[in-house]
């Protein structure tokens, strides 16, 4: 039988190397305060991008704009943080439709962000709902 020392043991680099990882986390975002991670949907074609960006500035913004992106969701985070969401996503099933970070959308990978804790404003509700987007339209299950 294993001793309650050995299992404390063998818990202390685990547990180092999170405590590690927050305080990074939290030492970047002092230092990196526009930095965001970002949910943007395009009704056209379903098209959901899960981006990154340094800083989320106007300019940004327009471009998600003029190619039919709505910014949905965005919050403080970090550029590991969208790394690690990606390859989480593609472990679980989801490929990307036409480059990294943009997947088709449907109410299964909506679940899945929500439950990662990646932000979705608006489209959170759309979890809920069966079917149907912001505008009333079909939204693919």
């Amino acid at each position: 039988m294993v001793s309650f020392e050995a299992i404390e043991q063998a818990l202390v680099a685990p547990s180092m190397e999170s405590v590690i990882a927050v305080t990074e986390r939290y030492q970047y975002l002092e230092e990196h305060r526009a930095a965001r991670v970002f949910t943007a949907y395009r009704e056209l074609d379903h098209t959901l991008c899960i981006g990154f960006a340094q800083d989320l500035n106007r300019q940004q913004r327009q471009l998600l704009d003029d190619r039919g992106f709505v910014l949905f969701g965005e919050r403080e985070g970090t550029q590991r943080e969208h790394r690690l969401l990606l390859l989480t996503l593609e472990e679980i099933g989801f490929s990307c439709s036409y480059g990294p970070g943009y997947f088709t959308a449907s109410k299964q990978l909506l679940t899945h962000l929500r439950n990662l804790g990646w932000p979705l404003g608006e489209l959170q509700q759309l979890i809920s709902r069966v079917g149907g987007s912001k505008d009333g339209s079909s939204f693919p299950q």
